[in-house]
């Protein structure tokens, strides 16, 4: 029975311990110095990290929702969506691939936190996987201009670029 499942779901990765935050002070450093997403049903916490891959972190409290089948939902939703755009497959792992895929540009290893907001209990589960899917590229781009060198930093708006690098401004 077990190997109809696998033939079933041939493309379901696993969520391996590498993939997670699991001690207190991994949530504390994405606490401290982050890059923020928040919209009405969740509020994402991002810190570029110096590891082999990206990982998940997610804290989902009872005043989210009292039921622990809810709150279970939410984590599967949030773990799927997290393993469809940043974790790297176990194939990638066994054949010693340090990068996450690039899909889309997202090639930044990073400690993600998750925190859904109450409004997630209300909708169903195709709408917290888009509202994720427009986190995740949210925290992409500020991730993009974070690691971007002080001195290549866009120019502020009315100015030219010549002005910047002449010093004129």
């Amino acid at each position: 029975m077990k190997s109809d499942r696998k033939a079933i779901q041939p493309g379901r990765t696993s969520f391996p311990r590498t993939a997670r935050l699991l001690k207190p002070i991994e949530f504390k450093k994405v606490f401290k110095k982050n890059v923020v997403s928040s919209d009405r049903f969740f509020r994402v916490l991002a810190r570029l990290n110096n590891g082999p891959c990206s990982r998940l972190g997610m804290a989902v409290s009872r005043q989210v929702d009292k039921r622990a089948v809810e709150r279970n939902r939410f984590k599967r939703v949030i773990r799927e969506s997290f393993r469809h755009t940043w974790a790297i497959t176990g194939e990638e792992l066994r054949n010693g691939e340090q990068n996450i895929k690039n899909r889309g540009g997202f090639h930044h290893c990073v400690d993600l936190l998750v925190l859904p907001r109450r409004e997630c209990a209300s909708i169903c589960n195709k709408q917290l996987f888009l509202s994720l899917e427009d986190h995740w590229l949210r925290i992409n781009k500020a991730l993009e201009r974070q690691k971007e060198p002080a001195g290549q930093q866009a120019p502020r708006p009315g100015i030219t670029r010549a002005k910047q690098d002449a010093g004129t401004i």
